[in-house]
């Protein structure tokens, strides 16, 4: 037909005969929609650090691991910029893994037909802490060593071939084979990450994007079927991904460059090396590991897990979490999605994220610190049955539909939240009695409000205050966008202007370009979303 619109090339790859990637429905890019995104913003931290990555590559020495990150940090180029935010855009991708894990954990997107995929998942989480791990202790600083020491303390456990596991990870003993061996597994386990990529992704692909529970019943297997009325990927789902992808990139440049702007800022959180282990300074700064291992070496802590080898302590703390996530999808195999229908799945969610942002923030608040055995027992049995008990009431009374809950994933999430941050609140409140701060105060200010506003939402939920509703979604008006959009424009042409004047030879004013590029990626992404609002109705 002569007024049929012709596809392009780009559209024609995207869109016929089955696309990949699928289309989706429009819910998945509108308002709340980003949550079934996690993994995408998983993949654009991902590709941040490889292109940060990469540069590093080209300036890291081996033979002088700690003066060669100094160098690079002080006399190349956006030196800083580049170091500090390829340091957090590894501390997000942690995050997001954690979260993407958690919501499909909730979400009960393990069960069939998606079980090796879940598989992927959890092996993606592994070789993210892995890399993380190496790649943190490459710097050569005091806090490096640290965490170099217990690393070698667990490899040297392992029953029967310690040593040589010890020797393939950390060397023959002298600096060089060292951060030789940091280095290469670093880059192989990163190689390992962009394999697990691309295998889960197809995964997701064939198995198709989970629709919402609803959609399927609340019944597994959960799979989105095209109705007709799915929008071409092309250029609708490329407009979202482009705007997460900037929005994520700018979250990332922004955060260690204002804290690199701050004084005094703990050293659990620096975006900078610590002294060298050799300085005289060295002795002040507490032995920390990577904080997204905190739980694991406060694990190491407890009296009865001295009376073990490293190693033994690590595989009962942190193995058999992660043999309970790969059996997961063996175990449950019931086909309802429902949570009220999955108590237990659930209470161990809940209690998973207690034990593990706990055990993180006991061990930044008491690093090094041994833990009596009453203590750790009260630590994990007091929640435990707290948790189990409240969750097995709330199904229970969900199933009698004695409440309504609108959002039952984040019902049960609030329950963890305000279990953490209460327990955060007394580790605080003791940190600041025994050593009066005023970061202590604030943090606990702000963690006993977490606390309370958490608590209300669990008490509301439980009256069954929290019922569903639909949401109406008005769409912006084309003269609001205009307007809208040229003020961010114009704001995002001036801050260029003025960045591209910076003349990089100082943290400080590295730092300050850096903002300002964060903030134009946050204001390309804010652009494109008010674009999608206006001219897609989404």
């Amino acid at each position: 037909m002569p007024n049929e619109k012709k596809e392009n090339m780009i559209e024609k790859i995207m869109n016929e005969p089955q696309p990949i990637p699928r289309k989706v429905p429009d819910y998945m890019r509108s308002k709340g929609g980003g949550w079934f995104w996690t993994g995408a913003m998983v993949m654009f931290a991902f590709l941040y650090e490889v292109i940060t990555g990469l540069i590093l590559l080209l300036y890291y020495e081996p033979s002088n691991a700690y003066a060669s990150t100094e160098a690079f940090l002080s006399s190349t180029p956006f030196g800083s910029f580049i170091l500090t935010t390829h340091l957090y855009g590894a501390y997000a991708m942690v995050v997001l893994v954690y979260i993407h894990l958690l919501r499909n954990l909730y979400e009960g997107a393990y069960k069939h037909p998606r079980e090796s995929q879940w598989l992927t998942g959890v092996l993606l989480l592994v070789t993210t802490l892995g890399a993380g791990f190496f790649g943190y202790s490459m710097s050569g600083d005091v806090l490096s060593a640290d965490a170099t020491d217990v690393g070698r303390g667990i490899a040297g456990g392992f029953p029967v071939i310690g040593n040589w596991i010890l020797g393939i990870f950390f060397g023959n003993g002298t600096q060089l084979s060292l951060f030789s061996r940091m280095l290469a597994w670093h880059i192989i386990l990163v190689a390992v990450i962009g394999l697990l990529f691309a295998v889960h992704f197809f995964m997701a692909e064939y198995n198709t994007i989970m629709p919402k529970r609803e959609e399927s019943g609340y019944k597994a297997p959960a799979i989105d079927h095209d109705d007709g009325s799915y929008k071409p990927w092309y250029p609708y789902n490329l407009v979202y991904m482009i705007q997460l992808m900037l929005l994520t990139f700018g979250i990332i440049i922004i955060v260690p460059s204002i804290l690199a702007l701050l004084p005094g800022v703990p050293p659990l959180f620096s975006p900078f090396p610590q002294v060298s282990p050799t300085s005289p300074l060295a002795a002040s700064v507490p032995a920390y590991p990577p904080w997204f291992l905190l739980f694991v070496y406060k694990e190491l802590d407890f009296q009865f897990a001295q009376s073990l080898t490293p190693f033994w302590a690590t595989v009962i703390f942190a193995g058999m979490p992660l043999v309970y996530l790969l059996i997961l999808p063996y175990v449950d195999k019931s086909s309802s999605l429902k949570m009220r229908d999955r108590p237990i799945t659930v209470s161990f969610a809940i209690l998973g994220t207690i034990y593990l942002a706990s055990l993180s923030l006991w061990g930044a608040l008491t690093p090094g610190i041994a833990i009596a055995n009453w203590k750790v027992a009260l630590f994990f049995f007091l929640p435990g049955i707290a948790i189990i008990s409240l969750t097995w009431v709330i199904a229970d009374a969900m199933k009698k539909e004695k409440i309504h809950v609108r959002n039952a994933p984040w019902a049960f999430a609030t329950m963890a939240i305000m279990a953490v941050s209460a327990f955060g609140s007394g580790m605080l409140i003791l940190a600041d009695i025994r050593a009066p701060s005023l970061l202590y105060t604030i943090s606990m200010i702000l963690t006993l409000m977490v606390t309370a506003i958490s608590a209300v939402v669990v008490i509301a939920i439980s009256r069954g205050i929290f019922t569903q509703r639909a949401d109406v979604y008005k769409p912006m008006s084309k003269n609001a966008y205009t307007l809208a959009g040229s003020g961010f424009t114009a704001s995002a042409i001036f801050i260029l202007f003025e960045i591209s004047v910076i003349n990089p030879d100082t943290v400080f004013k590295t730092s300050l370009y850096a903002i300002g590029l964060g903030v134009i990626l946050l204001i390309g992404g804010a652009v494109l979303r008010m674009y999608r609002a206006t001219i897609y109705n989404e």
